[in-house]
């Protein structure tokens, strides 16, 4: 049965559909979902199943009867809706509401295909910048080489916290008259410590007494234990004693030095070895970042040159593949998927998605105009580039290799040949392929324009031979017009 169906543009790359059923087809689905109502329901005077449908009708309502096949019905006429207008939509229609008290009407969403203008792309320049190293990031990791070689040494001074002392101490504990008693809290010899004034020792007060204390200097002091102490000497007052025999100070070398950079690695002899490699990698990381950056940057001016239309679920659906990669790192790093990561951030998964819209957007744009270039272009993925590339992606083995890696190997390629893997291998290398020659326009480089197709050249040239037909058939008629018209003229004369 035909549907009536209506559709109307509306921004953003989608279409009102509304689908009018047939009232003949809804008093079928109607008496079907009756026959199945009436298994259920109790009606006085009439048993189960055995309902007249015009008296089930007055006691459930027409409502209640166009519920029970609504939805079902709703997906039919979806589909067959689809084909008899002949689209092809970007992904599954929106049900908006369905209208059920006279006719039945669905209304609908409709994302129709993202449209894509690229512009004047061939146009497109963009200057590189000279990458350099940035001298200052030079240091910090000259700093941090100099902090990783940090070490005690001995210093020749009052001692400060951070210190590391080497100490004999004895503490011994006093009774209430002031006398030391037979109880020896402390006897240690030779004993490493470290005053430590954010973490201090106990007693409280020990730390203190050992700062400002030089090699070979003795001390005795007092401290008491506080009475709420959990030690065991709590209450107690002990009278220790002292002696320095070395103190150390943790410093970090003033400079580079060949020591430092032998150490460092077995490639380097001097520290100047050290620091020209330094050098030489921050430049090659700022060469990397300025690619990285220019690549933006000619992407940003193809979007910005192009007018692109796309449905919204297209950004929820972006939004969706970088929350399901989000999911997938993080549980690479040991949590237990985004629920974990959500909790312990304070997040709701409604928060997370709002804060990828801006990038997945700007994502989908990109990758929407790299589609359209590799169109434009007539750019495709030959026999010898997917082999090179699931290749590369397969790593090659080592030439003692056993059998079992050989095998897994040659299994990881058969899997990427699979007609379900090759389509999306194809896509990254096109994408690759697309955002290189956009680089190369971008450069000013002389690329050729892309060639025909056969089927190309084939429309061309029947549209050829058509307008040459219609051309020949008007020159044909032309001189039967004149004649005519000649004829009319000495007919006038004649009348004349």
């Amino acid at each position: 049965m035909t549907l009536t169906v209506t559709t109307e543009p509306m921004d953003s790359r989608q279409l009102a559909m509304t689908i009018e059923v047939a009232e003949e087809r809804i008093d079928q689905e109607m008496r079907k979902a009756a026959r199945k109502i009436a298994r259920q329901v109790h009606i006085p005077g009439f048993r189960k199943g055995r309902v007249p449908f015009h008296i089930l009708l007055q006691f459930v309502g027409r409502e209640a009867i166009v519920n029970e096949f609504v939805d079902e019905l709703g997906q039919e006429v979806y589909k067959e809706a689809i084909e008899q207008e002949g689209l092809e939509p970007y992904f599954m229609g929106t049900l908006d509401n369905v209208d059920m008290e006279q006719e039945v009407r669905f209304h609908l969403t409709i994302p129709l295909p993202p449209e894509v203008n690229l512009g004047d792309y061939r146009g497109l320049r963009v200057e590189e910048e000279e990458a350099e190293a940035d001298e200052e990031q030079v240091q910090e990791r000259v700093q941090a080489i100099l902090e990783q070689n940090a070490d005690y040494v001995e210093a020749d001074r009052p001692s400060q916290y951070g210190d590391l002392m080497t100490i004999d101490l004895k503490g011994v504990a006093l009774d209430d008259d002031g006398n030391e008693t037979d109880t020896v809290v402390f006897d240690e010899e030779d004993w490493d410590v470290t005053p430590d004034q954010e973490n201090p020792m106990e007693p409280a007060g020990l730390d203190e007494e050992l700062v400002g204390l030089t090699p070979g200097e003795e001390k005795s002091f007092e401290i008491a234990w506080p009475e709420d102490s959990p030690s065991m000497y709590a209450g107690s007052t002990v009278r220790f004693s002292v002696k320095v025999h070395k103190t150390q100070a943790f410093e970090t070398p003033a400079e580079l030095t060949d020591e430092i950079a032998q150490n460092f690695g077995p490639d380097f002899e001097t520290a100047g070895d050290l620091l020209d490699n330094l050098r030489e990698n921050a430049k090659e990381e700022a060469a990397q970042q300025a690619e990285a950056e220019h690549v933006q940057k000619v992407l940003q001016e193809l979007i910005d040159m192009s007018d692109l239309a796309y449905p919204p679920i297209a950004v929820d659906l972006e939004i969706d593949r970088l929350v399901r990669n989000f999911d997938m790192r993080i549980r690479q790093m040991g949590l237990q998927g985004m629920e974990q990561y959500l909790e312990m951030s304070g997040q709701t998964i409604e928060d997370y998605r709002e804060s990828l819209r801006e990038d997945a957007e700007k994502s989908l744009q990109i990758e929407l105009a790299l589609i359209e270039l590799s169109s434009c272009e007539k750019l495709a993925v030959s026999e010898e580039e997917f082999e090179a590339h699931i290749d590369d992606v397969a790593a090659p083995l080592p030439e003692d290799a056993d059998e079992e890696a050989v095998k897994a190997r040659d299994d990881m390629l058969e899997m990427m040949r699979a007609d379900h893997s090759r389509p999306l291998i194809e896509s990254e290398i096109l994408r690759e392929k697309s955002l290189n020659l956009l680089l190369a326009i971008a450069r000013g480089e002389d690329i050729p324009e892309p060639e025909e197709d056969e089927s190309d050249s084939e429309e061309v040239e029947e549209s050829t031979a058509e307008d040459a037909a219609q051309t020949e058939t008007a020159a044909e008629s032309e001189p039967g017009e004149e004649a005519a018209a000649a004829e009319a003229a000495t007919e006038e004369s004649a009348d004349a």
